[in-house]
This record gives C-alpha cells, sequence and structure tokens, in this order.
C-alpha cells in the first residue's frame, strides 16, 4: 500500500501556501513591480519549534554533522540540526496557518500581461524549475530536439542517502534519452529480496514478495548521468540560481533569474556564459520545485493540506550483514500509540555503502490540526522504537550515518491544474503522487513518458493555454480513491478508535490482496489503483471479515465513503473507457486524436499526417490535443497504464 520510493524532503520551503487566488485574468505589466515575495506567514516563533528538540537529539545530529560536505539542495539536501529546526518551523506554520480569507492576498509570484515579449522567439523552449528531479524531464525533452535549461536554487546534486525503487522503474529511463543502459548498472548501488509487509498483533505470518522496490539507487549518480547527457545533447543548467518571478506573456514568459546570493555577479552580463543565472525566456515553464513551490503557495493561498505523511529515518552501520539482505516495504510493531496521535509504520532496506549498513524510516498518516506532533517529536518516538524493530538494544548500538526527516503534504484537488498560460507542473508540485506516498520520484517515473509525450505535442501544437495544459495534470479517479485508505490509516483528532484498528485493517487486506495473487498485490504495493483488483480486494475483505466492515465505516465516516464511491465508479467509467479506446473503439480513437505531433512528424505538416494512414479532418489541431490528452487521462487515471514486470 505504500511505496516509498521518493526523495526526501528535508528542508522544504517554509510553510505551504495554498487555494487558487481569485482573479485568473491577465494582469497588466506593470503588476510585476507589484510583486510580493512568496513567503507563507509563520504564527508560531522559531524558538518554539527549536525549543522541541531533545538533547539526545542535538547530540545525535550534531555527531554527525559535517560528514558530507556541500549538503544537496532540495527534497533531502539538508540532515543537519539546523535542517531539522527550519523543517519543524515550516511544519509548524502549516499547523498554525490562516486559512481562506483570514489568509490575506496571496503572494504574487506569476503575473500576465498582454504586452508581447520584445524578442519574437524565446531563448528556450522549456524552462524547467527546480532540477534535482526536473533534471529527469529535462534530459527526455533534450533528447527529443527541445531546447531546455534547468533553473536550480543550489547545486545540482543528488544526496548520497540511496532512493529504492523497482528496477524496471529505472529502466525505463533508457528509451527516454535520460540514461543509458551502463548509467543504470553505475546508479543501482545494491538489490535486495525478499520484500516483507507485516502488521503487530497478526495472526498470520507477513506477507513476502520479490522485486518491488528492491533496488538501491543513488541520487547523486543518478543526477550526475542525467546531467551529463542532458548537457552532451546542448541542454542549460543554471546552477546557484534566484527565481524571482514569472511574468506569462502571449508569445513567452519570462523568468526573473540572478544568481543566488546578496550580492551581484560580478561578471558583466554581456560575457556571461549560458549557464550563468541570469533572465531568459521560455515558450514553457515546468514548475518542479516540489510543494513547498512559490508557484504552488501562490495557487494555494490559505489552504491548509487535507493529509500529511510525516516521516523520520536514518542511514546506520552496524547491523548483522548475514541479516541485512531483505527489506520491509510496510512494517508495524506497535498498535496507535497512547495519545491517539497516529499509527507508526516502518520501511527498511539495506543500504548499497556497505554489507552492514541498512536505511530505516518510521512515517504516519496525520492531518494539518495544531495538535499534531513536531517532527522532533517524532524523531524522539524513532530513536525509542527502532531498536527493538531492529532487534537492537539501543540505538547507541549502530553508528549514525545520516539522519532524515520531512513532511510531506497533499491535497485532495489533486492534480493541480495549470493556472496561468504557458506554466504547469510536475512531481511534488503537481501533487500528482499517492498520499499514501512520500515523495514524488515513484510519481514522475511513472509519469515521465506520458509527460514527455505531452509536453512535445503541446509545444509543437502550440498548445500552451491553461486549459490545454491542465489537461497534463488532469483528474485521476485511482489518485483520489487512495484518500479512503490514508483516511483509514490515520487517527482523526478527538477520535478513539479501537488501538488495534489499524493493524486489523491492513492484515486483513493484505491478506486478501496475497490469496487473490500478483495480479491485485503487485500494482497496489507499487501505488497504482486498478478497478478490478481494488473491486475484487474490497469484495473478498466484505465476504471474509463481514463484522470488520463497519468498523471501516464509523472510522471512514459517511462523507469520506460517500466521496470515496464517486472516484470509484469514476475510476470504473475510465477503465472501461480506456479499454474501448485500446479495443474496439481504436479506429475511431486513432483517427480522433489524429497524429501527435513530433520532431520528425512536426505540427502542421497535412501532407505527413495524412501518410500516416489515420488523420482525420474532424477536429482541429486544440481539439486533437485535447482528446489525446483525454485518452492519456483514461488509461493513467484508471491504473491501466501498469505492466506486469
Amino acid at each position: 500500500m505504500h511505496a516509498a520510493s521518493a526523495p526526501f524532503a528535508a528542508t522544504p520551503s517554509r510553510g505551504i501556501a495554498t487555494a487558487p487566488s481569485a482573479g485568473r485574468g491577465r494582469t497588466r505589466a506593470r503588476a510585476v513591480a507589484r510583486r510580493r515575495p512568496a513567503v507563507a506567514r509563520a504564527s508560531v516563533t522559531s524558538e518554539k519549534a527549536v525549543s522541541e528538540i531533545s538533547e539526545r537529539t542535538r547530540r545525535l545530529l550534531t555527531s554527525i554533522e559535517g560528514t558530507e560536505g556541500e549538503q544537496a539542495s532540495g527534497a533531502g539536501g539538508g540532515t543537519t540540526l539546523a535542517a531539522l529546526e527550519r523543517a519543524d518551523k515550516a511544519w509548524a506554520s502549516i499547523r498554525h496557518m490562516k486559512t481562506g480569507a483570514e489568509a490575506g492576498p496571496a503572494p504574487v509570484f506569476v503575473v500576465e500581461s498582454d504586452e508581447e515579449l520584445a524578442s519574437a522567439s524565446c531563448d528556450y523552449d522549456v524552462a524547467v524549475c527546480g532540477g534535482t528531479l526536473g533534471i529527469l524531464l529535462a534530459a527526455a525533452l533534450q533528447h527529443r530536439g527541445q531546447r531546455v535549461v534547468v533553473i536550480e536554487r543550489g547545486p545540482l546534486k543528488g544526496r548520497d542517502q540511496e532512493w529504492n525503487i523497482s528496477r524496471p522503474e529505472l529502466e525505463a529511463l533508457v528509451p527516454l534519452g535520460v540514461l543509458t543502459a551502463e548509467q543504470v548498472e553505475k546508479c543501482v548501488t545494491k538489490e535486495f529480496n525478499p520484500i516483507r509487509c507485516g502488521f503487530h498483533g497478526s495472526s498470520k505470518p507477513p506477507m513476502v514478495t520479490r522485486d518491488i522496490l528492491n533496488c538501491g539507487v543513488k541520487p547523486s549518480a543518478l543526477l550526475e548521468c542525467a546531467r551529463e547527457n542532458f548537457e552532451k545533447k546542448g541542454g542549460v543548467v543554471m546552477e546557484r540560481a534566484a527565481l524571482a518571478g514569472i511574468d506569462v506573456r502571449p508569445n513567452g514568459a519570462r523568468l526573473d533569474v540572478a544568481p543566488a546570493s546578496f550580492e551581484k555577479s560580478a561578471v558583466d552580463e554581456d560575457t556571461q556564459s549560458p549557464s550563468s543565472p541570469q533572465p531568459c525566456t521560455a515558450r514553457l515553464v515546468v514548475d518542479c520545485m516540489g510543494f513547498g513551490s512559490p508557484i504552488v503557495r501562490q495557487q494555494r493561498h490559505g489552504q491548509k493540506p487535507d493529509g500529511v505523511c510525516l516521516v523520520v529515518g536514518s542511514c546506520a552501520r552496524g547491523f548483522d550483514p548475514s541479516a541485512n539482505q531483505s527489506a520491509d516495504l510496510i512494517f508495524t510493531t506497535t498498535d496507535i500509540d497512547e495519545n491517539y496521535q497516529g499509527q507508526y509504520f516502518w520501511e527498511a532496506f539495506p543500504a548499497g555503502s556497505g554489507p552492514n549498513d541498512r536505511t530505516t524510516y518510521m512515517f504516519t498518516y496525520v492531518d494539518a490540526d495544531e495538535t499534531r506532533p513536531s517532527l522532533a517529536k517524532v524523531l524522539d518516538d524513532y530513536w525509542d522504537l527502532m531498536p527493538a524493530y531492529q532487534e537492537l538494544r539501543s540505538v547507541e548500538d549502530v553508528e549514525l550515518l545520516r539522519v532524515l526527516f520531512g513532511y510531506f503534504p497533499t491535497y485532495r484537488d489533486s492534480p493541480l491544474p495549470s493556472a496561468f498560460d504557458r506554466v504547469t507542473s510536475i512531481g511534488d508540485a503537481s501533487g500528482a503522487q499517492s498520499p499514501l506516498s512520500f515523495g514524488g520520484l515513484a510519481a514522475l517515473l511513472r509519469h515521465l513518458d506520458r509527460l514527455t509525450n505531452a509536453m512535445e505535442d503541446a509545444l509543437l501544437s502550440d498548445t500552451l493555454d491553461r486549459e490545454c495544459l491542465s489537461t497534463l495534470n488532469a483528474y485521476q479517479p485511482a489518485l483520489s480513491a487512495s484518500w479512503l485508505f490514508q483516511k483509514c490509516m490515520s487517527v482523526a483528532p478527538g477520535t478513539k478508535p479501537p488501538k488495534n484498528f489499524i493493524n486489523e485493517l491492513m492484515s486483513t487486506n493484505f491478506g486478501v490482496m496475497e490469496d487473490l495473487g500478483d495480479e491485485v498485490s503487485r500494482p497496489f504495493l507499487q501505488d497504482v489503483v486498478t478497478f478490478g483488483g481494488l473491486g475484487k480486494t474490497l469484495l473478498t475483505m466484505a465476504v471474509k471479515a463481514p463484522l470488520f466492515v463497519p468498523q471501516i465505516l464509523t472510522q471512514a465516516g459517511p462523507g469520506p465513503i460517500a466521496d470515496w464511491a464517486k472516484h470509484f465508479a469514476t475510476l470504473g467509467a475510465y477503465d472501461a473507457l480506456s479499454r474501448a479506446a485500446e479495443g474496439f473503439l481504436k479506429p475511431v480513437a486513432r483517427a480522433l486524436a489524429g497524429v501527435a505531433p513530433s520532431g520528425e512528424l512536426v505540427a502542421g505538416d497535412d501532407a505527413a499526417s495524412a501518410a500516416a494512414g489515420w488523420d482525420f479532418a474532424v477536429l482541429d489541431k486544440r481539439q486533437r490535443f485535447m482528446f489525446r490528452r483525454r485518452l492519456d487521462a483514461w488509461k493513467w487515471g484508471s491504473g491501466r497504464d501498469y505492466r506486469a514486470e
């Protein structure tokens, strides 16, 4: 049910400002001068957040500081005591944030104007803002012949802590031109099996599977290889570059970029290289700056996240190598905590840095209520509970190499549609990740081929308005249906469900999936929800454990159940439509969709389109683009993009 295959957001941007601003009409160009810094207002002091950090945590974090050199920016960049203080201050500001009208006017980062850019052509086709994961999309688009620039506020480098993914997910980057087959092997540091899923108090043995999230991938190697390929093909990286705002015009977007320092560059603008941080223009801007993106904060201003995954963990040395061969995908060792704050879950896997090195994560699902614990409090619980989970006497029995912590907010109204012309989003910024996952790497890899095709299509078809770009992040009933699982795996404020409720639910659910076989369990374990798999699981649960169903209904509540039923019905409709479009209605679907433009088959080349044999004059260029995205939405929104490994 949980796929922790993503980068770790240890130092997110301050606060998450949220909710579409009222006016989406065009703003005159002079609005640029009135742009307010996109910084959320914290209603708690940093002193309060800092004071919650225990002496034990301070001692352990201080003991490993300075061992990794310059910290990577973005997700997972910071692992220091100062990074924990910043993350907790940001998490506190979310819990105490003002909402709705009380939040005041939204910060302005993107403005729009009817006045065209002075130059007839843009510097780049695509500007990818945020390079930690954005470099993967940038490399794929550059491979297609687009002119791409990556703008990264810090050094474009990955952290040393491994991400764990499935090998086919990584190998999918080869045909996209992001990696070579040789580079895939360079990025994989370790492979491990079997994979366990087990729950405290269950009478059943843990569910055991193989080859799911069983590859340790070193982010620093992955980003280095992707960047190398990107720059070899002409891509430009502006790192340590501060993006102050975006000005959208009818013929392009201007990005206000400068060196990320308090002093201006001593190099004259006329002598700067293309990779020097400097203002630039692009036909399309892609936001890959994470959930703390200033563009997201403008759109979601005054909106609290509906759910949050709090995660802490470490990579430590000193485990028995003979016992450090397998992994846990999701595991519990306790029931709901004594204060009814939530249920702790675990994930663990061998690290590639040494045979006795192991990574362990502890996570819990909560909302953004003011009473929710700080990251420092969760980290203290981790120090207490991890030894028993890993059969140690104390955390002092192992040598800490890295400590990780973060929070991952999610919203029911996700993915986030484009609010501006020429601006779209991917990864955590788009909200396309499952509410059960911490981070967007798995979601990005799953959708990267689709997003690359769709963006190339939009660029060559010149369909870059907000309505067309919103179809890149269309409604996904499979994603929305996952919200009920998150709801049932958390404890609402003020409620006191049976202490073993979540463990019993998980044990029953996973037992049913195991009985139904790989066709049902494997997609679910990789955060892919399908109509058939979910339907079979729920029906079998109702038959095998009928007395447990009322408890589920009580815990979830009638409102969420009704909302879920709507999404489940739509999931079935999307599944049927996708099957029809790929089956008996395929000739009609192909005729209506036409031929998607590419580097070889450019937009407007009617002769080449006709030669493909199925181009129809029924729809115009824009309508064909929209229909192609509708086909994508049916397929990915129903989980039918999943392919058995």
